[in-house]
């Protein structure tokens, strides 16, 4: 009788293995199956990564071009401003010339009268130019028979307008 139980013994041992390996190569089969699953993921996230990062570089192309124009813009409009002011220190200036103080030009223009008197400061030739007037003086002085007489008042609007404003400059 032993080498019946030996035999049927032998067979529940076999047949355990069987099951056990049976189970080992279900999980075997779940696992490669999660594993190809897996590997699918991974592709479809670096693909994603690789999408996000165009993405980001077009961005700050984009970002960068838009930076760009923004200061081409700024450039072009500082330079059309300052035509513009130009033309109203200019028209300040002619004003002034014309008898206009700097308290009046600041009521007719809505300016604070600080920024007429540096706009019409600014108008002013620079200090080393030649003004307009001092050329008929200059052949003047060359003309042999007649002697050369300074002008009484300037005649140089902006000239003028300094003696104007350094005048109220002193009354204020």
């Amino acid at each position: 009788m032993a080498g019946k139980n030996r035999t049927k013994n032998d067979r529940q041992v076999r047949d355990r293995v069987a099951e056990l390996a049976a189970a080992r190569d279900r999980l075997d089969a779940e696992e490669a199956e999660r594993r190809r699953r897996e590997d699918e993921a991974f592709e479809r996230y670096a693909r994603a990564d690789a999408d996000a990062a165009q993405i980001v570089a077009e961005r700050d192309a984009t970002l960068a071009d838009l930076e760009s124009q923004a200061q081409r813009a700024r450039d072009a409009a500082t330079a059309s401003l300052g035509e513009v002011e130009a033309r109203q220190r200019e028209i300040l200036a002619e004003f002034h010339a014309g008898g206009r103080k700097a308290d009046d030009l600041a009521a007719m223009f809505g300016l604070a009268v600080k920024r007429v008197r540096t706009l019409l400061r600014q108008a002013r030739p620079p200090v080393g130019a030649a003004a307009p007037a001092a050329a008929p003086q200059a052949r003047v002085a060359t003309d042999a028979a007649t002697p050369a007489a300074p002008p009484a008042e300037p005649t140089d609007p902006a000239a003028t307008a300094a003696v104007t404003d350094s005048a109220a400059r002193a009354t204020a």
